[in-house]
């Protein structure tokens, strides 16, 4: 089972209950609600109402359903995910809104996104850059970013001294035993997987620069345990050249 394939299968198991389980996890390991993860990625990013919105790995919409119901966006807001399950439950609270909306959910992946150059003036990205190609997922944000256009990106954050080859690999099996009685072997697979994905501040901001992201501010959040890797958050915006 590829990587992907692996993330596929893990995230199509736990569509059902994602917001349940992410809820749990978050309370568990960093004291934040995922509510109140959201609604922080929110506030902590500046738009207007007509911008157009990205959200990226956009899972079960649960940003673009609190941009609609926060009254932010009047625009279009626009929802990727690469698992189709995902998106059929955010379809589904989508509907249980009860009332036509501005978002669209689109299924592709965020490494090859299937939007025109210098579209989105907001693109956000709420725990999911651990699952992918980094440098290539920024490539494509800042192709499809107008200039100008604000990012923000929510995940955790690593430590140096994860890139150590024995701390690297207690780290790994430490999560792999972690998530597999409790999740399955596909989601300890992807989770494990992606410590290879986990970024210091320091490696987002040159990362950042690296593709032409200016006024770049890395915010460490508050944890609730000195143990846990600390969660992130990395505004930007495209350059104007």
């Amino acid at each position: 089972m590829s990587e992907k394939q692996a993330i596929i299968s893990a995230f199509t198991d736990l569509a059902p209950r994602y917001e349940k389980v992410v809820d749990g996890e978050l309370k568990r390991f960093w004291g934040w609600s995922y509510d109140g993860f959201i609604e922080n990625l929110i506030a902590m990013t500046p738009m207007a109402e007509e911008d157009v919105v990205l959200d990226v790995a956009t899972g079960t919409s649960v940003i673009p359903i609190k941009l609609v119901e926060q009254g932010k966006i009047k625009g279009q807001v626009v929802g990727l995910d690469i698992t189709q399950a995902m998106l059929k439950r955010g379809q589904q609270r989508i509907a249980a809104l009860g009332k036509p909306t501005c978002i669209a959910l689109t299924c592709g992946s965020a490494m090859a996104m299937p939007f025109k150059d210098n579209y989105f003036d907001v693109i956000l990205c709420g725990l999911a850059t651990h699952h992918l190609d980094v440098p290539v997922v920024l490539a494509e944000m800042r192709r499809i970013l107008k200039p100008g256009g604000r990012l923000t990106i929510a995940d955790v954050g690593g430590a140096a001294n994860w890139r150590l080859p024995g701390i690297r690999t207690l780290i790994r099996l430490g999560t792999f035993l972690y998530f597999w009685p409790k999740e399955g072997f596909a989601r300890a697979r992807s989770e494990a997987g992606a410590l290879s994905h986990v970024l210091t501040p320091e490696e987002w901001r040159t990362k950042l620069a690296d593709y032409e992201f200016t006024q770049i501010d890395i915010t460490r959040l508050p944890k609730s345990h000195n143990w846990a890797p600390a969660p992130l958050v990395m505004a930007a915006r495209k350059g104007l050249g």
